[in-house]
């Protein structure tokens, strides 16, 4: 069965059979559940959180299921850091869940966005080892790469963002992959002109030095007004070297500044789509259920129908 299915199907077998209780025990951890399903559905994450954290409080309710959407709500509501606190939670819990290696991923993207980099990097590869047949594993590969990325170890990244481009071309972290290679490419080619900035500042300084120096024996036979000149325009050919350098890194900058906010685009891009994704999910499941309510009502006017034609 594949994930979809098994979420649709999961959730839905608790909105049914919770929905009989809401209207009984409207405070009740059944009745917390389907009102976080519904909030959930809606958008409504904030109120989504508060629910699913009640709903969780009591034990009976305290499944992977619900535990699985309260997370999923608090990353949406932006408070990856509890979320992260309720992934540990799950993977020490809920260790046969289905969702058990999704939550991994989660930890992991979780960890990589709060500048947890080296632990990302762990959590990401144990993900990767365990699941290398996952729908998630390239992303996986691909939030390694920006954790080492971030961490200025740009050889070791641009290694798997290579692998990202080769073995899954279709993905859609491909190009952003590609994005990082160019910005590598230029990061590298950056450090080279800061290189050789300090070197021909280092030089600028020395032969400034030397003219000045000349300059105060230059009314002495020791020098001659030629090797005056030779100097300025040893110190201007310097001083246009560094200009060019200098702009050139700030040019450099610029499109680093473009790269970054592509890959920031596309991610949150992808961000809106899982949102809308997991919205319709619900959407979907509350129609279903909705039409079975609407069977079981029929249902039960037949059978009341049959019952009074069986008395009479």
């Amino acid at each position: 069965m594949s994930f979809k299915k098994f979420l649709i199907a999961s959730i839905s077998t608790v909105l049914l059979t919770a929905s009989p209780l809401i209207g009984a025990e409207s405070n009740s951890a059944a009745g917390f559940y389907a009102e976080g399903c519904s909030a959930f559905s809606r958008g409504e994450w904030d109120s989504a959180v508060f629910l699913l954290r009640q709903t969780v409080a009591n034990a009976a309710f305290n499944t992977a299921d619900a535990n699985y959407m309260l997370i999923t709500a608090e990353i949406y509501a932006g408070d990856e850091k509890s979320a992260l606190a309720d992934c540990d939670e799950f993977l020490n819990t809920f260790t046969n869940s289905f969702y058990y290696s999704r939550i991994q991923y989660t930890k992991g993207k979780l960890l990589y966005n709060l500048k947890e980099y080296e632990k990302a990097i762990v959590t990401l590869s144990d993900f990767c080892h365990k699941n290398e047949k996952n729908e998630l594993y390239p992303s996986a590969l691909f939030y390694i790469a920006e954790s080492l990325y971030a961490d200025y170890k740009y050889e070791e990244a641009e290694a798997i963002y290579e692998r990202i481009i080769k073995e899954f071309p279709e993905n859609e972290k491909v190009s952003a992959a590609q994005y990082r290679i160019e910005s590598i490419a230029q990061r590298s080619r950056e450090e080279k002109l800061l290189y050789l900035l300090k070197q021909t500042g280092e030089e600028y300084l020395s032969a400034k030095e030397d003219y000045e120096k000349q300059l105060k024996l230059s009314n002495s036979d020791t020098i001659t007004r030629e090797k005056l000149v030779d100097y300025q325009q040893k110190n201007k050919e310097l001083e246009e070297q560094i200009q060019d350098m200098e702009n050139q890194i700030q040019q450099l900058k610029v499109l680093q500044a473009e790269k970054d906010a592509q890959i920031a685009l596309k991610e949150a891009e992808e961000q809106q789509r899982l949102q809308e994704a997991e919205m319709e999910k619900l959407n979907q499941q509350k129609e279903n259920q909705d039409e079975v309510r609407r069977l079981k009502e029929k249902a039960q006017i037949l059978q009341q129908m049959m019952n009074r034609k069986k008395g009479e």
